[in-house]
């Protein structure tokens, strides 16, 4: 069985274009490309870049409007307490590329695990336990994860993966995809939401998707189709 190719994901946790995206790319793996399409996460932390918290009005405005673009996606709005509110997400990235030491595939489970814990389940994702429940539902080796994540082991590797993508990559945003020929593709098929934050949050405008429905997922296709395509020792 050949390889499958890789694409890489530049992506924030707390993204809810990145949840869309990475909900988008599961759903179209699943059903055309099992075996074919690898996807590896890398962190691209929106508060090393930004030097704060994403801010939760921000996230407030923006939400509800991209859940409709995937009617079916796991979705509730935030029920939980405020003190609940997760205000970082770098433990989470840890816990990713901790996963992503036994496995790829078992840090693409972790990774949609947390995400999904967060939109669709009001999980605090910054707590070291909810981490691990996530991380022991996903099917990870405990003991090597958990000797992983308290020693700090991929700590150094979530900061250089972030510091690649804003600053020598160059991404777009989150989430950004680069293939190994380097090409990038940013936001595929996602509607552009402008927001004033001067105004609390304040949705100034929606500049909708391009496409809807299954149409969204032919620019993934394309995308799917240039990696398979491209030669594996690039």
């Amino acid at each position: 069985m050949a390889e499958a190719a890789r694409i890489a994901m530049y992506a924030d946790l707390f993204c809810p274009y990145a949840y869309i995206s990475a909900y988008r790319v599961r759903k179209l793996r699943s059903s055309e490309y099992p075996n074919s399409i690898c996807i590896e996460h890398k962190s691209l932390s929106l508060e090393y870049i930004n030097k704060e918290p994403t801010p939760r009005r921000l996230l407030a405005s923006e939400i509800p409007l991209l859940m409709l673009e995937e009617p079916d996606i796991p979705y509730q709005p935030w029920y939980r307490s405020e003190s609940e509110w997760p205000v970082t997400m770098w433990p989470a990235f840890e816990a990713v590329k901790c996963a992503e030491r036994q496995s790829l595939v078992l840090a693409d489970e972790l990774d949609w695990a947390i995400r999904k814990a967060f939109f669709a389940e009001s999980r605090c994702i910054s707590l070291r336990h909810v981490l691990f429940e996530l991380a022991e539902e996903t099917g990870v080796d405990m003991a090597r994860f958990s000797e992983d994540f308290d020693h700090g082991a991929a700590r150094y590797q979530v900061l250089q993966e972030t510091k690649d993508g804003w600053e020598h990559l160059h991404v777009a945003g989150s989430p950004t995809f680069v293939l190994a020929s380097g090409k990038q593709y940013s936001n595929l098929s996602l509607p552009e939401i402008e927001i004033d934050e001067k105004q609390h949050y304040r949705v100034l405008a929606v500049k909708p998707a391009p496409c809807k429905g299954e149409l969204c997922l032919d620019l993934l296709r394309q995308m799917f189709q240039e990696a398979i395509r491209a030669p594996r020792n690039q």
